[in-house]
């Protein structure tokens, strides 16, 4: 079963306000509530970008940076 985009879209919406909430109140980038802020951001990015896929057979011009530390 694949996730409607706008669906997705929205989620994708809400996350990256989520994400500027916590950023703008947070004491800087290694506080925890910042990098799991970053985490529901890129799940919700790729849930959006497959839903895209599975509906309309496109990608978004993004990626998601890797940590390899």
């Amino acid at each position: 079963m694949s996730t409607d985009p706008s669906f997705a879209l929205q989620t994708l919406i809400a996350r990256l306000e989520q994400h500027l909430s916590v950023v703008s109140q947070s004491r800087g980038s290694a506080e925890a509530s910042v990098d799991a802020a970053f985490g529901a951001l890129a799940d919700a990015f790729e849930d959006y970008e497959d839903a895209l896929y599975d509906q309309y057979s496109e990608l978004l011009p993004f990626t998601i940076p890797v940590d390899d530390a």
